[in-house]
């Protein structure tokens, strides 16, 4: 069975960013200095899972030179002659009662 491993995750303060994430056995053997060091202005989480993401996101900027205009879609004309096929008003099919 696999033993389960714990991470300490690192986040600067100031940032938000995550710094690195290092196995909690690997702190557990570091010196007093080298702990104190590495926690100074930041916070410390330990996680279970060690996860990196796969993909990045960037946006590019770019600069606009001229002025832009959007064209408003055109709106499509009626047609003028509306089909003149109307059902019969005195239709012999009822919808809804039956006689009885």
């Amino acid at each position: 069975m696999a033993e389960k491993q714990q991470f300490v995750q690192i986040v600067d303060v100031q940032t938000g960013k995550i710094e690195r994430i290092i196995n909690l056995k690997e702190i557990d053997a570091m010196s007093l200095e080298e702990k104190l060091e590495l926690s100074k202005h930041k916070n410390l989480f330990i996680v279970t899972h060690r996860m990196q993401p796969i993909v990045k996101v960037e946006l590019k900027k770019t600069v606009i030179n001229s002025p832009m205009q959007f064209e408003e879609p055109a709106k499509e004309e009626e047609p003028a002659a509306k089909p003149a096929a109307k059902p019969a008003a005195n239709s012999p099919k009822s919808k809804g009662q039956k006689k009885t």
